[in-house]
């Protein structure tokens, strides 16, 4: 689709530019803005093929990263948690290690394609007593490998000890701590609250920085919008101003929790969207990702695409779920859509979130998934190369406020790609009418938007009851929603 976007360098200074998000073209005035034919990178990638639930993506045997989701279980409750409503199902310990293991061999690995294995929860040290001899014969089975597989794992912080921290070190692993700046208020707990908890963790990166191997991952929200903010805390919290933030995008809006957290005004997308760009864009045109590595990395990349013209018909979904050679499994070898989600779950299409089983890969489908050519958004939107689909299991209500919060959270980022390619011209309004306004009128400066009347909304209460211990950890249960009483005459 062609999208006319007009765009400045000052306000005496505009011009009209064509984007073609299928080609991947950028022009204008008769110039084709591109490398020239020896500096442009050679795509090679088969075309995607489509999915949902009546053509399920199916998974590869040969893997080249293995996604192990230990259980559901974890010491906090955050807000947004996108695994808060998901079913649990039976907790695993290290009995299941060699059953496990006999069940990996059903899978083919390359050393010459690499692995990279990661480990996931709900909290992944709450299954400390399994994730250490698992993670141990894990690298043992792939001893005589002259390049090793990866290890990785993200973490809250809380239960990192010593002992977890020199076992992480010596095991090669990379550790992203999952934490919101100054915006850990609305996520949940703050680990950094206990001084020797701070201590640990600020002793851990210490060690581990100046390996490349350690970063902190916030997530953003309508109360945490400003990566500056973030960046600022976070170089006060360890004094490194070149401390590395792993994801750093905008939430999803997986329940009602992530909906409240969201974008749910026009103003507040046009807020957002302003505030995301004046941020990471100073007036002498220099882009400063403030060490968000989704923002550098979407930067570079969007800009290799088009100068190279990458076609959409290889476009990949955000997560990288969508890949055959990409697998989540559970500890009984259930094959799950992602790591975030459990095989006792069924997702918001009906279907469940449990795809088979690595014993029987070639029988497995998922049923759960939208790729971005199944929706009747995605085609047309000028940011497809960037947000690649947001995510790719949710639908309805949830999958619409998720698109949304994409589109503010990568047009800033657009438009940052967009003046580096022009040498400077900022994208202000893109002329589509297949875009409602609010989406066209980039910054929010051009046209009048009225957002619609707020429906009442009935108030109601989540509750999230620690009763389970698992390996002596006190842990929480799926979190339950309360009815509130309520004074209709109010309503």
């Amino acid at each position: 689709m062609i999208f006319e976007i007009h765009a400045e360098r000052s306000a005496t200074d505009k011009k009209i530019f064509f984007y073609d998000n299928e080609t991947n073209t950028l022009q204008s005035e008769g110039n084709i803005y591109q490398f020239p034919e020896d500096k442009r990178q050679k795509f090679t990638s088969e075309p995607v093929v489509p999915f949902d639930k009546d053509t399920p993506l199916k998974k590869s045997k040969l893997i080249k990263r293995l996604k192990i989701q230990m259980g559901l279980s974890c010491n906090y409750a955050c807000d947004y948690c996108s695994q808060k409503f998901i079913e649990r199902p039976p907790e695993t310990s290290k009995k299941d290690i060699d059953d496990f293991m006999a069940k990996i061999n059903s899978l083919e690995f390359s050393e010459e394609q690499g692995l990279h294995i990661e480990f996931w929860g709900g909290e992944p040290f709450v299954y400390w007593k399994t994730m250490k001899p698992l993670a141990e014969t894990l690298k043992e089975k792939f001893a005589s490998w002259k390049k090793k597989p990866l290890f990785s794992v993200i973490t809250n912080g809380s239960i990192l000890t010593r002992e977890i921290c020199a076992w992480l070190m010596y095991m090669g692993f990379s550790v992203s701590i999952s934490h919101d700046g100054p915006g850990q208020y609305v996520r949940g707990p703050d680990p950094f609250d206990d001084p020797e908890q701070k201590k640990i963790i600020l002793e851990f990166y210490e060690i581990m920085r100046p390996l490349g191997r350690i970063s902190f991952n916030p997530m953003l929200n309508a109360k945490n919008r400003s990566r500056k903010e973030i960046h600022e805390w976070f170089v006060n919290l360890t004094g490194d101003p070149t401390v590395i933030h792993g994801e750093g995008g905008i939430v999803d809006a997986y329940d009602e929790d992530g909906a409240g957290l969201s974008l749910n005004t026009k103003q507040e997308h046009f807020d957002y969207r302003q505030l995301s760009f004046n941020d990471m864009y100073v007036t002498d045109g220099v882009q400063n990702a403030l060490n968000f590595t989704i923002v550098s990395s979407k930067i570079n990349a969007f800009t290799q695409d088009v100068m190279s013209h990458k076609n959409s018909n290889i476009v990949p979904q955000k997560c990288g779920m969508d890949q055959e050679d990409i697998i989540a499994i559970d500890m009984k070898g259930n094959v799950i859509t992602c790591q975030n989600v459990s095989a006792a779950q069924i997702s918001h299409n009906g279907e469940s979130h449990l795809g088979g089983n690595i014993t029987d890969i070639e029988d497995v489908e998922i049923k759960t998934a939208t790729h971005w050519m199944k929706r009747e958004e995605c085609p047309k939107c000028p940011i497809l190369h960037l947000c690649k689909g947001a995510c790719m299991f949710l639908s309805g209500k949830f999958w619409g406020i998720s698109c949304s919060n994409a589109y503010s959270d990568n047009i800033p980022i657009f438009a940052m790609a967009f003046s580096k390619m022009t040498n400077g011209y900022i994208p202000y309004y893109i002329n589509n009418n297949e875009l409602p306004p609010e989406r066209r009128d980039i910054w929010g400066t051009i046209l009048d938007h009225k957002d619609e009347p707020k429906k009442k909304v009935i108030p109601i209460k989540i509750v999230a009851e620690k009763k389970v211990v698992v390996d002596d950890i006190e842990v929480y249960e799926k979190s339950r929603i309360e009815t509130v009483e309520v004074d209709n005459a109010n309503l």
